[in-house]
């Protein structure tokens, strides 16, 4: 029963995280012209559609490639931490439903103890990628600008 549930979520969060993606890469590929006729209303309604998303989404036309890859590693991390609490709460559930059974309340705190272990290098790893791509200038530490020289230091001869 435990194997279904976690293949039926697994299942169900990549589906939406590929639908998300196609989704974003569909808006980036449609190109409408000016000069078009009506029979491109398809792909304007389509543009509009694509559009909503990325403003729902917090995307924008203008943003740049590192921004997308830290939303889209952001998100990633994100569910993998709810997947992680929800793994906890239903271990802690079985543990106290276990009734005495041995293998079972040791099966429920294996379960507790890897996904308490996981949780913590998902917030690593979130923590990894806000420093890197908050404090970094595209990824190579060039982000300080040069001290120039006022000229009050002497000069000597």
């Amino acid at each position: 029963m435990i194997k279904n549930l976690l293949k039926t979520l697994n299942l169900f969060f990549l589906t939406i995280f590929f639908l998300s993606m196609a989704n974003v890469c569909l808006a980036g590929s449609i190109v409408v012209d000016d000069d078009t006729t009506a029979s491109t209303s398809f792909v304007s309604g389509m543009k509009d559609q694509t559009e909503s998303f990325l403003t729902t989404a917090e995307f924008s036309a203008t943003m740049e490639t590192e921004d997308i890859i830290a939303t889209v590693i952001t998100t990633v991390l994100s569910f993998l931490g709810i997947i992680f609490v929800i793994l906890i709460i239903f271990s802690g559930y079985q543990w106290m439903t276990a009734g005495g059974n041995e293998d079972q309340v040791k099966k429920a705190t294996a379960r507790i103890k890897n996904a308490v272990i996981g949780l913590i290098i998902v917030v690593f790893a979130y923590a990894i990628t806000a420093f890197v791509f908050k404090n970094l200038s595209g990824g190579t530490g060039n982000n300080q600008t040069p001290v120039e020289s006022t000229g009050s230091e002497e000069t000597q001869e």
